[in-house]
């Protein structure tokens, strides 16, 4: 939204586009389709590939692994997804086995990024301050109890 952000913040690598003509009443003239990500909230680098992971670019979405099991460490629970946004928008129609190439692309293309993620949390957003941070009654309390783990930095 063009607010600045704090200088020990600027290094942040930031994915997105500013959302202000939107906001003036403008309109885009074009669709942008940007690689996003989703997956549970592991940060580990070593670990996350395995933890329910996908990829967005373009009209292809890509996923990998699964949050419902556990497979052996480095080893996929599952064989990889692909998908076709623009004409199955409700991911019922695993097309992997159709294009394998572009689903060695999205392979390579998530990996990419998800290494350039975890390096930049790994080496930027470490927060060392947390306690200092305005937290939730709920969880204010859960930490009151004991209930909530402590913070540590690698």
């Amino acid at each position: 939204l063009g607010v600045k952000r704090p200088p020990e913040q600027r290094s942040w690598a930031l994915d997105g586009r500013s959302i202000i003509p939107i906001l003036q009443g403008k309109q885009w003239k074009d669709t942008k389709y940007g690689e996003r990500s989703f997956g549970i909230g592991f940060y580990d680098a070593k670990t996350t590939l395995n933890y329910g992971w996908g990829f967005r670019h373009g009209k292809w979405k890509f996923i990998e692994g699964s949050a419902s099991c556990i497979g052996e460490e480095g080893a996929p629970c599952r064989e990889p997804q692909l998908y076709d946004l623009s004409n199955d928008l409700g991911e019922r129609h695993d097309l992997s086995r159709e294009f394998p190439i572009v689903l060695a692309a999205m392979q390579h293309r998530f990996k990419r990024w998800h290494e350039s993620v975890m390096a930049s949390r790994k080496n930027e957003s470490k927060c060392t301050k947390w306690k200092e941070l305005t937290l939730p009654p709920s969880i204010e309390m859960m930490e009151r109890e004991g209930l909530f783990f402590e913070h540590v930095d690698a």
